[in-house]
């Protein structure tokens, strides 16, 4: 009863400050040739006036119906994200971060109407946009002056885990000359300890300049996220022979191997990665991963390979295992194979029944 009633009155809210429209009237309004030549309009004054802020007021206190002059503050906020930062774009920014929308149409689920226009969130964006953009230009700066003291203010933006901020780092380390990367991947690499707060910044410095050494760096972090996305990662940045290596061995020996094992499908054509797959068939922990990895194989052998070993497996791990990689295989091949197994297995198996379901 109370939540029923909270969900009256803030319905009953919304239905006070708000003018609620359907898709038809939505469409005919926000297709009127007037309305395209007023947000020109005032688009235009916004940006030659002397006094910006003055449009501004004038566009919230004219007789335009709602869903028309919200969408012109949007288009004004769309037009304004793609400038750089001006001091003169706050006013509006400020204005529109706690604007109260009235423009609304009913939600595709829940009772209350939503906005058509969501200026805060848009003016919110805009500020992300804003601080990566000065962010970028700062650190543009202070690689150009010292790597050491760009490392340590990096340091201290990773430390705040500002997403804009770190878009505009790695724009900035994007920017640099490769003799500059190169630079900074060596500092990294010799003056730069694992585990002391900059393991993202030595991640993306080893993918950025493809240099194995950091990366394996970065592949002893404490932080599972950036040792996942620093593996997901290697093969768009390395040579694919470089990067099989990688995961191979981060398959084999290191902390992700179930990761690991998993970013493998992308080699599983290669004779040895399904070889060491196949092997894993057996392992309770791994066989799940190895199996999704086997069933993206194209090589037309492997369907007949796993067929033999299912018969000569005694492990129930392993051969529902290999009936997992068979069937997730679309190929022609892996269906003969499951063929051939439906016809020998008793009917009243579990195999056997989930392979016809």
């Amino acid at each position: 009863m109370k939540k029923t009633l909270t969900i009256f009155f803030l319905f009953a809210f919304f239905n006070i400050q708000a003018v609620v429209y359907d898709s038809v009237e939505i469409n005919r309004e926000l297709n009127q040739p007037e309305l395209q030549t007023q947000t020109q309009h005032y688009l235009t004054r916004y940006s030659t006036d002397k006094n910006p802020n003055k449009i501004i007021d004038e566009l919230i206190d004219s007789d335009l119906i709602p869903l028309q002059k919200e969408y012109i503050l949007y288009q004004l906020l769309t037009e304004i994200s793609q400038q750089p930062p001006q001091d003169y774009h706050q006013h509006v920014v400020d204005l529109m971060k706690n604007y109260q929308v009235q423009a609304r149409r009913d939600a595709d689920e829940g009772p209350l109407p939503v906005a058509i226009f969501n200026l805060s969130s848009k003016a919110y964006g805009i500020e992300n946009i804003w601080l990566a953009y000065r962010t970028e230009q700062r650190f543009n700066y202070l690689f150009n002056k010292n790597i050491s003291q760009a490392v340590k203010a990096i340091d201290v933006a990773i430390a705040e885990q500002s997403r804009p901020q770190w878009l505009g780092i790695k724009n900035s380390i994007t920017a640099l000359s490769e003799d500059q990367k190169n630079q900074l991947a060596d500092y990294l690499s010799d003056d730069v300890k694992v585990n002391t707060g900059l393991d993202k910044l030595i991640s993306h410095v080893g993918l950025e300049t493809s240099d194995i050494s950091l990366i394996n760096k970065a592949l002893d972090s404490d932080q599972k996220p950036i040792r996942e996305y620093t593996l997901r990662k290697s093969v768009q940045h390395l040579p694919k022979a470089t990067a099989r290596e990688l995961l191979l061995n981060a398959a084999q020996k290191s902390q992700d191997q179930k990761f690991s094992i998993s970013l493998l499908h992308l080699f599983s054509d290669d004779h040895e990665v399904s070889d060491f797959l196949i092997e894993q068939l057996n392992n309770k922990q791994m066989a799940d991963s190895a199996a999704f990895s086997l069933s993206q194989s194209t090589n037309i052998n492997l369907p007949q390979r796993l067929l033999q070993r299912f018969y000569k497996s005694s492990s129930e791990t392993e051969k529902n295992h290999i009936l997992l990689a068979l069937k997730l295989n679309k190929s022609r091949a892996a269906q003969l194979a499951i063929g051939d197994v439906k016809a020998k297995l008793d009917n009243e198996t579990k195999q056997s029944q989930w392979l016809k379901s």
